[in-house]
């Protein structure tokens, strides 16, 4: 059987994603091809092309998938808010060419039933049309509950056939935290906490736009800026607002004139977190330039907002163990990806397992759905195996790449799976861009989109960040040889994804490796093995042969304001206009002189 998973309505960060028999087969999101990062508002249509592109290479045809899955379920929403949903989606729907299809009458029909499910179907009939395929008779679309979705793909790639669940984000239909405990696949929600009350993900948004971070990619930033900060004013006047109880009815409680709004409400939810921002901060955006000098209000505020968000998440796996009774967790949701929360549950110890699924934000939400789908509707079983990779994206051809490389006019040799060129060139100080197979779902470059550089030169933390065109201050992450990971790190353990931040050793470590070590002497390792990726494992062990370090500095092959490069032409254009070195091409060296 196939599923296909898919965001809608549209919001940010679409994705597609194909369950096939079971497993994850294929999964890419919308922004690698619109090239603007997090795809606001724009339908998953490129990703959806490339998915049926991808099965018909198996013969599958459009008329063959059993059924669609999407991450939102309307029955859930405030009516008044339904409305606005589907109108929402109507708009940002018709920009793209998926109309109504049923005129006036089936507009006006639809909106005051808030039913956006329509759109959903005119967009598949879209894509399928544009692709020149046959159209099927009936098109079964299932709506899953967005915690459910986020729940599902957490649990479905941890391995685990018990565990409890923790989705943690800004908001789904109307909650923004459920603890789970899920056993043998039935998932039973044991706590869930209203956006109104509960939104981690909303108050780390509202702060950070408040010290001029742009929507969406605050929070990130706010996490690299925390370690410059110390305890506050800023810290204290937020306690005021966030009351954390782990032995409570709740684990935490974010209060305003010290009680609990319960409302299903946006305007008011939104309210609620800009009236928390400003007393704690004041009505006015912070007078600092994030490129310039550090300012010391800037970096109280991360690093209070962050404490919070580690005081709450931590709180609140200690009440689901408490509640649940299970020694293993998986986490999912926008806030899973805050990986210095995560280190901190790591650290604790509060459980035997931790699994933190790797697309955390809502380009995860259609994998979860799907999976949902295939097991709970359509009666399959998903295979529930530990994910190890994230590489799902689209493929590119020699034949492709090569014809590519020779347009390109910059000098090229071909050197196959040979990495030691390429770790040559590192050794000696060059910045090289590293670009091979599918690309890695989600916002971290694992070493198919990546850029790499020599882990030992102070100097290039500011170099990598001044090519890329991000903040000086910003961390940059390891990837590292696993079974090195205890010559680096306090208490390590495996992991692939780059969401889990670890403590180094000492200081001595660090300086060995300034470049990956931030301010706080933490990282956000990559833990690699020649089993799950060969090429990108073998170029840090030739590092390693010449410089003695079995660690590289690692992160996402990009440049400012826009996502990872996805198409080998992406590559080429961003290598041609960066400021960079050298780039491994799919089996090429190429490099500018």
């Amino acid at each position: 059987m196939i599923v296909i998973g898919f965001n809608w309505p549209p919001e940010h960060d679409h994705a597609v994603a194909v369950i096939q028999d079971g497993k994850l087969v294929f999964a890419v999101e919308e922004e690698r091809f619109t090239r603007h990062k997090h795809s606001i508002f724009e339908p998953p249509i490129n990703s959806l092309k490339e998915a049926f592109k991808f099965l018909k290479k198996q013969g599958i045809k459009p008329k063959d998938v059993d059924a669609y899955a999407i991450n939102y379920d309307s029955k859930l929403f405030d009516f008044r808010i339904r409305r606005g949903v589907y109108f929402s989606s109507f708009a940002h729907s018709s920009h793209f060419g998926v109309w109504e299809g049923k005129g006036p009458l089936g507009y006006i029909i639809h909106f005051l039933n808030g039913n956006y499910m329509y759109l959903a179907e005119r967009l598949i009939r879209k894509v399928i049309n544009d692709l020149g395929e046959e159209m099927p008779n009936d098109i079964k679309i299932y709506p899953v509950r967005h915690h459910l979705t986020h729940a599902s793909s957490a649990y479905y790639f941890s391995s685990f056939s018990s565990a409890t669940i923790l989705t943690i984000d800004a908001s789904g239909e109307y909650e923004s935290t459920v603890i789970w405990k899920v056993k043998d696949g039935n998932f039973e929600p044991i706590l869930s906490m209203w956006t109104s009350y509960g939104s981690l993900g909303n108050l780390y948004e509202s702060m950070m736009q408040s010290i001029k971070f742009s929507p969406l990619e605050g929070p990130g930033k706010g996490m690299g800026l925390a370690p410059y900060g110390k305890e506050s004013s800023y810290y204290h006047k937020l306690k005021e607002f966030v009351k954390i109880t782990p032995d409570g009815d709740e684990p935490y409680t974010i209060l305003l004139d010290g009680k609990k709004i319960k409302t299903k409400y946006w305007q008011k939810i939104s309210r609620i977190y800009d009236i928390i921002s400003e007393s704690v901060i004041g009505s006015k955006t912070l007078d600092w330039n994030p490129r310039g000098e550090l300012n010391e209000n800037a970096v109280n505020i991360a690093w209070a907002v962050q404490k919070v968000t580690e005081e709450a998440v931590l709180s609140t796996a200690y009440w689901a163990k408490k509640h649940t009774g299970e020694d293993k967790v998986a986490l999912a949701g926008g806030v899973a990806l805050n990986a210095k929360a995560n280190m901190e549950l790591h650290y604790s110890h509060l459980f035997n397992d931790i699994f933190i699924f790797p697309a955390a934000n809502d380009a995860g939400g259609p994998i979860g759905a799907a999976a949902y789908v295939y097991e709970h509707i359509l009666g399959g079983k998903m295979k529930n195996e530990r994910l190890t990779h994230v590489y799902f994206g689209p493929e590119y051809s020699d034949d492709e790449v090569k014809n590519i490389v020779r347009k390109s006019k910059f000098k090229a040799e071909y050197v196959d799976n040979d990495m030691n060129p390429i770790a040559d060139l590192v050794a000696k100080g060059e910045i090289v861009t590293f670009y091979q197979g599918r690309a890695e779902l989600g916002p971290r470059a694992l070493g198919h989109r990546s850029i790499l550089a020599d882990p030992t030169r102070k100097e290039y933390w500011r170099l990598v960040n001044d090519i890329k065109g991000r903040e000086w201050w910003r961390p940059l992450a390891p990837s590292l040889l696993l079974e090195d990971a205890s010559e680096y790190f306090r208490d390590p353990t495996k992991h692939e994804f780059m969401i889990l931040m670890l403590r180094y050793k000492d200081e001595e470590v660090c300086k060995r490796v300034p470049v990956t070590c931030h301010v706080d002497l933490t990282a956000r390792p990559q833990t690699v093995t020649g089993e799950e990726d060969k090429n990108w494992y073998n170029v840090i062990k030739a590092f390693k042969d010449l410089r003695g370090e079995g660690l590289v500095m690692n992160t996402s092959f990009n440049l400012a304001g826009e996502p990872l490069v996805e198409t080998p032409q992406d590559a080429i254009r961003s290598f041609a206009v960066g400021g960079f070195d050298a780039m491994y091409l799919q089996g090429w060296l190429i490099t500018k002189r």
